[in-house]
């Protein structure tokens, strides 16, 4: 077996697991799943077939099912508390969730196990409860991952054993608290044990788990990987690093590039969201077997909704037969989510370590692509990734979402230090695997942007792993190189477009980006205690250039 039976090794584990065994607590299968969730008051039964349903055990003529949150349809983070985090609020937050599992054994619960990670060096088996009333997200959250059914069960007996306990996540959409409008969210990561309370959307029940998968991953000396892998061609893979909303899964998934392959470049996608490198072992592994996807680019009775298992947040309409299908593309609401089949493209479950990492980053001061040369210069611009929100994925003030954020290797589920993703990054960095940064919205000052098409960052991605981009280095960020043939590769107007100059305006407005990241990270150092000056330094020498060329000293 590839898990350790182990005693709770903390109250809030023993509080979670013991939940699972009270009398209104049931196992139950895929098929039971089903038919509950077509029962469920808020679910629509759509006319559009399921993708391969037998794999699952569900009937031939099961259909996808729609099911619509209220007015929260994205991930809320400030619903989260970590315990290790938790200080003098300890106590507190134990009497909350005691008291939460106790109202929440009064009412009648499915427990579904499930499995983890998609590789026999990586396989955690998985529980989730939750109330029969819910049983809509718990059959997404098997589909998402995948159930403890034949054939993964024989792939798990067979994997490789972790000294860890099994994930458990109790989910309870029906919990409220006066102190908590927008929800609870409790993580013991050390114990691999989750509770999501008071929160209906499907997406914190996908993120709890694979915040706990990352976590495992990084102990036994992974890198947890937020972003898209693949392959073109016999090149070693790439990997794209970026929030929803940043080209991930565009890139990920493209099967062509924009047109821009050469007969025998075939795509094999690894996954467009979630996995791990295994530095021990020199591979990557997908964590998931299915797709987590936003749904609007998705047309009315577009042929891609045949690869669809599952959908949430999108509208329903009858087409001329009656049928009813899916109104995509948020017209219902920002961000409708689909849970679809990899077999709509070329995939695999692994491959080797990448041997180019890519943060997507949203910072109009940045070029659309740069190499970088320094490691820890890469684990820096990787610790302060900057993009700006999509819009609809959180649960956030609108007025948030026109503003550049700055989130460490594109990762909000990060719940283990900081720290422990920048140490994994930089051995990979020293592995050989190479680092690079594109920037996938526009480039230029905010009042004269010139926006990259994705059609241009398909074609850099392209040449970028064909070898062909050569490179020179930026005078004015020091560390960062820019390419030398980009008029030859992308377009004879691509350096007048995107060329950095040394204009003041743009050097000022270049180094307070620089600046942004040093006071974020500076602020990890110094009052979480979660950063290292090693890895300050080389931005800190960037912006010194920077501030040379802007006041050159007279002698």
């Amino acid at each position: 077996m590839a898990s350790v039976q182990k005693l709770p090794g903390s109250q809030w584990r023993a509080i979670i697991e013991s939940a699972m065994y009270a009398n209104s607590v049931k196992k139950t299968n895929m098929g039971e799943l089903y038919e509950y969730a077509k029962q469920q008051p808020e679910v629509v039964v759509t006319s559009e077939p399921m993708y391969m349903p037998e794999a699952y055990g569900l009937p031939q003529d099961a259909r996808v099912l729609v099911s619509n949150d209220g007015c929260i349809v994205g991930r809320t983070a400030k619903a989260r508390r970590l315990v290790r985090q938790m200080g003098n609020e300890r106590d507190k937050y134990l009497t909350i969730l005691r008291e939460a599992v106790y109202h929440f054994n009064k009412k009648k619960s499915f427990w579904m196990e499930g499995i983890v990670g998609l590789h026999g060096n990586f396989m955690v088996k998985a529980h989730l409860i939750s109330p029969v009333t819910d049983a809509k997200n718990t059959l997404d959250w098997c589909m998402n991952f995948t159930p403890w059914m034949k054939p993964w069960t024989d792939a798990y007996a067979t994997s490789r054993v972790l000294d860890e306990p099994d994930i458990i996540v109790l989910a309870d959409p029906d919990w409220s608290n006066p102190d908590f409008p927008d929800g609870l969210i409790i993580v013991d990561e050390m114990q691999n044990c989750i509770a999501i309370l008071g929160l209906r959307y499907f997406g914190e029940r996908k993120k709890g788990t694979l915040t706990l998968a990352w976590t495992i991953g990084v102990r036994h000396n992974m890198v947890a990987c937020h972003g898209g892998i693949k392959k073109i061609g016999n090149n070693p893979p790439v990997a794209v690093f970026g929030l929803s909303g940043s080209g991930k899964s565009s890139i990920t998934n493209s099967h062509d590039h924009g047109g821009t392959l050469h007969e025998g470049e075939t795509v094999t996608v690894i996954h467009d969201d979630a996995f791990l490198i295994d530095l021990n072992n020199d591979f990557s592994v997908a964590i998931e077997p299915n797709l987590f996807d936003k749904t609007d680019a998705v047309l009315y009775e577009d042929p891609i909704i045949k690869y669809f298992y599952s959908a949430q947040n999108v509208g329903v309409h009858p087409n001329e037969k009656g049928e009813l299908k899916l109104v995509c593309q948020d017209v219902r609401n920002r961000n409708g989510r689909c849970i679809k089949t990899r077999d709509m493209f070329n995939h695999t479950d692994y491959c080797e370590k990448p041997g180019k990492v890519i943060w997507l980053q949203k910072d109009p001061a940045l070029p659309p692509i740069s190499k970088i040369k320094n490691l820890w210069l890469a684990v820096a611009m990787g610790a302060s990734l900057s993009t700006m929100r999509a819009k609809g994925v959180e649960n956030v003030d609108q007025k948030e979402f026109g503003k550049l954020v700055i989130e460490p290797f594109a990762n909000p589920f990060r719940v283990h230090p900081l720290m422990w993703d920048c140490q994994q990054f930089h051995k990979l960095f020293t592995s050989g695997t190479e680092c690079y940064i594109m920037n996938t919205h526009a480039f230029g000052l905010p009042d004269s942007l010139v926006d990259i098409p994705k059609e241009l960052s398909l074609n850099i991605v392209t040449e970028l792993v064909r070898g062909n981009i050569q490179w020179g280095d930026w005078k004015s960020f020091k560390g960062l190189q820019i390419p030398k043939n980009g008029r030859e590769l992308f377009g004879s107007d691509f350096d007048k477009k995107y060329k950095p100059t040394q204009d003041s305006k743009y050097l000022s407005y270049l180094r307070d980006r620089m600046q942004d990241r040093i006071t974020f990270l500076t602020a990890k150092r110094e009052t979480d205690r979660d950063m290292d000056s090693a890895i300050i330094d080389p931005i800190v020498a960037a912006r010194t250039v920077i501030d040379q060329l802007l006041s050159p000293i007279k002698i």
